[in-house]
This record gives C-alpha cells, sequence and structure tokens, in this order.
C-alpha cells in the first residue's frame, strides 16, 4: 500500500485531491480535520484545551475557531494538544488498513503535515508527501463560495499558514491547482503513474 500526504493552504484543493484518489484510484481518505475535530470529542482532551485557553466556553468549531485563529501563538498551543494525538489515530490506522489490503493508496489530507513537523514521519516510513498550490486570490475566491468566513478570517488565517515557497523545500512532488478539474486529474493521473514507478524502484 501506498501512503500519500497532501498538504496545503487554506483552499487550495486538498478534499477535491482526496475525492479524486479514492473514485478514480479507490483510495482510502484519512482526514486529519475531521479526525482532530472527532477528537474534541474525547472528555481528557477537550479538558486540556479548555485549560490551556481559559477564555474558551467550550471546543465546538465556533468558539475555537475565534479564538485559536486569532494569533500563531494559539495555534501553536492547540496543535501541540491534537496533533501527537492525531499522529497516533493515524499510525493506527495505517497498519489496519494495511493489513485489510482492501486499499492500494492511503491518502492523508492534512493542512499543517509541514508546518507541525509531521513530514518527518513521512520520510521515516517511505511515504510520499504532495504540495498542492494554488494563488492567494483563486484560494480567497474558493474560501469565500464554500465557508462561512470572512475574507478578513481567510486572509488571517493564511498568513499564520507557512507560504508555498517555504513549504516547497519539504515536498516530493509539488501540483499545481489553478486550472480546471480536467486539469487537475490529468496531473493526478501522470503524478500516481510516477510515485507508482518510484514505489517499485525503490
Amino acid at each position: 500500500m501506498i501512503v500519500i500526504g497532501i498538504t496545503g493552504g487554506i483552499a487550495s484543493g486538498k478534499s477535491t485531491v482526496s475525492n479524486i484518489f479514492k473514485e478514480d484510484y479507490n483510495a482510502y481518505i484519512f482526514d486529519a480535520d475531521k479526525e482532530a475535530k472527532f477528537l474534541l470529542l474525547n472528555k481528557k482532551i477537550s479538558e486540556e484545551i479548555l485549560q490551556t485557553f481559559p477564555e474558551l466556553e467550550s471546543t465546538d468549531s465556533l468558539s475555537m475557531s475565534k479564538i485559536v485563529f486569532k494569533n500563531e501563538e494559539n495555534q501553536k498551543k492547540l496543535n501541540s494538544i491534537l496533533h501527537p494525538a492525531v499522529n497516533i489515530e493515524l499510525l493506527k490506522r495505517i497498519e489496519k488498513i494495511g493489513h485489510e489490503k482492501k486499499y492500494p493508496i492511503f491518502i492523508i489530507d492534512a493542512a499543517l503535515i509541514i508546518e507541525s513537523g509531521s513530514y518527518e514521519y513521512y520520510y521515516e516510513s517511505g511515504a510520499y508527501l504532495i504540495l498542492l498550490t494554488s494563488s492567494k486570490a483563486t484560494r480567497i475566491e474558493r474560501a469565500l463560495s464554500r465557508d462561512n468566513l470572512s475574507e478578513e478570517s481567510i486572509k488571517e488565517r493564511m498568513d499564520l499558514q507557512w507560504a508555498d515557497d517555504k513549504k516547497k523545500d519539504y515536498a516530493d512532488y509539488i501540483l499545481e491547482n489553478n486550472g480546471s478539474l480536467d486539469q487537475l486529474k490529468s496531473s493526478i493521473t501522470f503524478l500516481v503513474k510516477e510515485i507508482k514507478e518510484n514505489a517499485k524502484t525503490s
């Protein structure tokens, strides 16, 4: 089973690419954002977050977005609680899905693979890391059309994430997503072929 991490800034197209892998390549999708939200239901983790952020009334997404995305320091505090727990679940899931032998590809859809330092695991395990890039204007337009966020909130989140140029040094492949869905699918077809070739020869 080939393990591939897909990362990129807000509205770069991670969910779209994950869905293409799922529908066209029978890939298993591990959505790190959804897994993190699920972990917020864990009493121990929820209590730790509320202790870390006394101003939080609860760990629901609206309350969290107002406090956590306010600055980089708050985001780092939250990530230091959530990311280790998500990574533990990820390792368990890779092992479980690998043993089942039903999926040829395991996709990890995660925005902060590089910023969080999780990329180090990818290097050690032989997984591949794809960085999705899009122009800032395109990403803002996408985020405005799909999320219940203001343009100011979107730009704040962008500012808290590393710039694409900084992240490129950590990725195995760069996938530009500024065109049509057909163009994106064509790029993925080429990329999957290359990854499979590399997997055979490595």
